[in-house]
């Protein structure tokens, strides 16, 4: 397994939001993701290798993804459009992350969390990477956790 996935998952995410939604995306350091109104969409991956996948969307850029990939105006985007999008882009992150993952494995339904002021906790998991990049409509978050391996019994 490798140490760390932060460029896997970099390359990943920029081809996603490429070809889906023709935007572009670019590492940055310095972007920070607003801790209020944020859109949140993990899916879990089990078997072989057991973790999750976490895509964190600020409003605007879930606005904007909705807006390109179902072809509709800015302003005819509601909630709802958000979520199917972000379901969808967390599906394809976390299928793409998972075949290159020990397998067999599966992946779960995508989960949606928005809000302000809330907490997401992947239990009994450690975060492997966390990965921000930018849009001109805002930054975006993929985090990578992975199952903490049980001690073993004696």
């Amino acid at each position: 397994m490798v140490a760390t996935y932060d460029e896997v998952i970099e390359q990943i995410a920029q081809s996603v939001f490429a070809t889906m939604l023709e935007i572009e995306l670019a590492r940055t350091d310095s972007a920070v993701l607003p801790e209020s109104d944020l859109l949140l969409a993990a899916v879990h991956i089990a078997g072989e290798w057991t973790g999750s996948v976490v895509l964190a969307l600020s409003q605007p850029v879930a606005r904007h993804a909705a807006s390109m990939m179902l072809q509709m105006p800015l302003g005819d985007v509601v909630e709802n459009d958000m979520k199917d999008v972000a379901s969808e882009l967390t599906n394809m992150i976390g299928g793409n992350l998972k075949s290159l993952l020990p397998g067999p494995s599966f992946l779960s339904l995508p989960t949606i969390v928005s809000g302000r002021d809330f907490g997401l906790q992947v239990r009994d998991a450690e975060l492997l990477d966390d990965v921000v990049l930018a849009c001109e409509a805002g930054p975006i978050g993929v985090r990578l956790f992975a199952k903490i391996a049980a001690p073993a019994l004696t």
